[in-house]
């Protein structure tokens, strides 16, 4: 297929990660979020920066850890990134592969691997299930060989899930310790030290990303934003700004197709 005429950009997404792959056209504005991120260029390269970088980067492929300011463009070209939380299983193991709060470009060797499986799938119209498999294969290729030194605790395993199972309801933190029989204050610490992230930070990146996939397929912004309990449509699109360097609004309709898998 002809790569100067792509198909409509994708996103998917599933329980602890997503992928968001297409033509791209529009620069972030500087943004961190939780999740760690791989980009990769699938025809010639992305630009990425941080706030100590004097000059825009070129990268085919590179990690980004959770919560690393940056912003990101790449005018004219397909690109792939995907997102995987840190405190999950393939996370934690690709967390050690990553330079400390710094991007991490990836070899060529290993790039080329990557991109050539996934620009296929997504040039050749592969169904939603098998481009989601090729991206988070590309996880476990980078995984492959690392360790991490403990597993999430399982109570916060099960708190996360009971949180992205909930997402579009109003809940508390007590609501949650309860479910997993810690008390308020241990469960406040413990998901911090498993996560990285405090408690309500944690819930309204699950709810933007929610929020995401409701407005990406039909509803309007505002009713998207009330399903994933935003308090309206300007909380959603501060809250999608600061994490994901855009405007809801600036990714058009038509032009990018989503799916969810649990």
């Amino acid at each position: 297929m002809d790569t100067t005429s792509p198909p409509p950009g994708r996103a998917l997404f599933w329980n602890g990660g997503s992928l968001w792959i297409g033509l791209t056209d529009v620069r972030s504005d500087y943004h961190s979020h939780h999740a760690i991120q791989l980009g990769l260029a699938l025809t010639g390269t992305a630009q990425f920066r941080t706030r100590r970088d004097p000059d825009w980067v070129h990268y085919s492929g590179v990690l980004i850890p959770s919560n690393l300011i940056h912003t990101f463009q790449a005018p004219g070209q397909i690109v792939a990134n995907m997102f995987c939380e840190p405190e999950s299983k393939i996370g934690r193991m690709v967390a050690s592969k990553l330079a400390t709060n710094a991007m991490t470009p990836l070899d060529a060797d290993t790039t080329r691997g990557l991109a050539k499986e996934l620009r296929h799938a997504f040039l050749t119209g592969a169904d939603p299930d098998q481009l989601m498999a090729a991206a988070q294969r590309c996880f476990t290729t980078l995984a492959d060989g690392a360790s991490f030194a403990t597993p999430t605790d399982p109570r916060i395993e099960a708190a996360v899930a009971e949180i992205y199972r909930r997402v579009g309801e109003t809940f508390t933190l007590a609501d949650i310790a309860s479910i997993v029989r810690l008390s308020e204050s241990r469960f406040r610490h413990l998901f911090v030290s498993e996560t990285g992230m405090h408690f309500r930070g944690y819930v309204l990146w699950a709810r933007l990303n929610r929020a995401l996939q409701l407005g990406f397929t039909g509803s309007s912004w505002t009713e998207a934003a009330h399903a994933a309990n935003f308090s309206d449509a300007a909380h959603l699109t501060r809250t999608c700004q600061r994490m994901f360097g855009f405007a809801p609004s600036r990714a058009q309709r038509g032009q990018i197709e989503v799916q969810y898998r649990t």
